[in-house]
């Protein structure tokens, strides 16, 4: 897990993975335009919008369907022959499909209904079931995260590292969903941080901010993006059984009710450590 030393030095590269390269940033340059544009939308309408409980009892505003919609008709004009995944209109991954992208409209649903900053627009762009290209942008926090297969992570256009120790403290944090202290029972010495955004949580592991990051029910929407910029700044995610998240599966499945619970880590020695210290009570 992580990247390889060649991932990290694209000179070191064979050339048809440089091809791979150029091609996955010119898709993130759309990708970037296309968060941007949501993400100035979505602002504008902040605090209008009640927000309606979803039957899986997750909360979606008006703006919720309204950027998903916008994507899937920019994305379908743009790349016709690729399928789309999104949170709000269609749920099932095709693995027939060589292109899949995969959007949430805003991520921290409940953050912007109730007048919280934290939330974003998460894109991200699957080959073959593998993420190539990944964009959550937080306008409100203004922190866009980004990154290619084998081209780095960034944030706000400056490149980021996980954290490179190798030991835990309480002077460091842990990012968590409010679910995590119902799903397991942690002993650790850091500091718990709740802001109420997956991908928020795990990109602030992939910039240092955080040294894990925990959440219990996320979807495939939320993890996407996030878990290329992850591994791209150093960092390692892994299901709570242990097992890699991606490639998708290779049948085709339905992804709207599969939660994915899952634990971030700056890199393998503080994941080791953090395990230690873990019992799981019930996992999906």
């Amino acid at each position: 897990m992580g990247c390889t030393t060649d991932a990290r030095f694209p000179h070191n590269l064979m050339p048809g993975i440089i091809v791979d390269m150029v091609e996955w940033l010119a898709y993130l340059d759309f990708a970037v335009s296309l968060a941007a544009e949501c993400s100035d939308f979505a602002v504008s309408q902040f605090r209008l919008h009640p927000a309606q409980r979803k039957r899986d009892g997750t909360l979606v505003t008006a703006t919720d369907v309204a950027i998903d919609r916008m994507i899937s008709q920019r994305l379908s004009a743009a790349f016709p022959h690729h399928r789309v995944l999104s949170e709000e209109q269609i749920t099932a991954y095709d693995a027939g499909t060589e292109f899949t992208w995969v959007i949430d409209p805003i991520d921290g649903t409940t953050n912007f209904a109730r007048g919280l900053p934290i939330w974003g627009v998460s894109i991200a762009l699957l080959h073959d079931g593998l993420p190539v290209v990944g964009v959550v942008d937080f306008p409100l926090t203004q922190e866009r995260f980004s990154a290619t297969a084998g081209g780095g992570a960034w944030r706000s256009g400056v490149r980021i590292q996980s954290y490179d120790g190798e030991h835990t403290d309480d002077q460091q944090l842990l990012m968590k969903c409010t679910r995590t202290d119902q799903r397991m029972q942690m002993r650790t010495p850091l500091k718990s941080r709740v802001c109420g955004s997956a991908a928020y949580h795990l990109c602030k592991v992939a910039d240092g901010t955080a040294l894990i990051g925990v959440e219990a029910t996320p979807k495939v929407w939320d993890l996407a993006a996030a878990w290329l910029i992850l591994i791209e700044a150093g960092a390692v995610i892994t299901t709570w059984r242990q097992e890699p998240v991606f490639p998708l599966a290779a049948i085709s499945k339905e992804y709207v009710a599969a939660a994915t619970p899952v634990i971030a880590a700056a890199n393998q020695a503080i994941l080791r450590e953090f395990i230690k210290g873990v019992t799981i009570k019930s996992a999906s």
